[in-house]
């Protein structure tokens, strides 16, 4: 009982060392900005990974395209995979239910926009953002010729932001991922993404 106590403790003591630590190399206390000021348009090239993932399901996320220092947004071409077979179940009518292999596949383009709500001096930043996948998912199951599960998607998600260098930023959110009508869509995204910053 005191061990699971103490371990409960440790956790949240070990995320404040580690920012009070980050706050210490900040040469200064935070900063609370205005989310909705902008700076002037600095728009940057920028690669980034992540995963997407619940309970049922995990995929890996990679993509590339504009990041947009200035006025905190992003626009890029992603692609996400399941880098593994999942077994899955759907309906092919008449109450018949097949289960198959299945391994899944999504393009999109990216949008997101950052509200950044406190900043320390040396560039790091703390906010929220929004984002939209739009997309083309693609499933290919083991046993089946055709088609089937291709479909346009808008998936939605939302979370924290956290710009710790100029050159790299962390995400953690939520996103509204609809894969199939028998998968849970709410899933967890991590994404870390990198710039090549001109300054």
């Amino acid at each position: 009982m005191i061990k699971s106590s103490i371990r409960q403790l440790m956790a949240p003591i070990i995320i404040l060392c580690i920012f009070s630590l980050h706050a210490k190399k900040a040469n200064g206390q935070a900063i609370f900005v205005n989310p909705f000021n902008v700076s002037y348009f600095q728009p940057t090239f920028g690669i980034n990974m992540g995963t997407i993932f619940n309970h049922e399901d995990f995929l890996l996320d990679f993509g590339l395209g504009l990041e947009e220092l200035g006025y905190d947004f992003s626009a890029t071409f992603n692609g996400s995979f399941r880098p593994y077979y999942k077994t899955v179940r759907f309906e092919e009518g008449d109450g018949i239910i097949f289960q198959a292999q299945e391994r899944v596949l999504q393009f999109s383009i990216d949008l997101e926009k950052r509200f950044y709500f406190t900043q320390f001096l040396n560039d790091t930043k703390l906010g929220v953002y929004g984002g939209l996948k739009l997309g083309y998912f693609y499933g290919k199951y083991k046993g089946f010729k055709e088609e089937r599960n291709n479909l346009y998607t808008i998936t939605p998600g939302a979370g924290l932001s956290w710009q710790f260098s100029k050159i790299s930023r962390l995400n953690l959110g939520y996103l509204n991922l609809h894969q199939n009508p028998y998968s849970n869509p709410h899933t967890i995204n991590i994404k870390f993404s990198m710039f090549i910053n001109n300054n």
